[in-house]
């Protein structure tokens, strides 16, 4: 009698990938509770600004503003340099 090859590491890879999946079905398909809107309550819900949240925003686009002026003359500066190499580096005319 000839012996068969075993696949047993076959089956335990299978049915690894099998509790995997139904794991993930398990945690995926949980209980639905969805909040009903109308509780029969008479609840009302008010919304109030603060002027601490504008003052904020605001400090935030002036920053940015700031930081768009400083990258605006730090590329104007780089500009100049660049402008500056190249005249220091034009040979000097010859004198005869």
């Amino acid at each position: 009698m000839a012996d068969q090859p075993k696949n047993n590491s076959l089956w335990f890879i299978v049915g690894g990938i099998l509790v995997a999946v139904l794991v993930l079905f398990f945690f995926m398909s949980g209980d639905d509770d969805v909040a009903t809107t109308d509780a029969g309550g008479d609840t009302t819900v008010t919304v109030e600004t603060d002027d601490a949240a504008d003052a904020a925003a605001d400090a935030a686009d002036d920053a940015a503003d700031a930081a768009g002026d400083a990258a605006d003359a730090a590329a104007d500066a780089a500009g100049d340099a660049a402008d500056a190499t190249v005249d220091a580096t034009e040979p000097a005319p010859a004198s005869n």
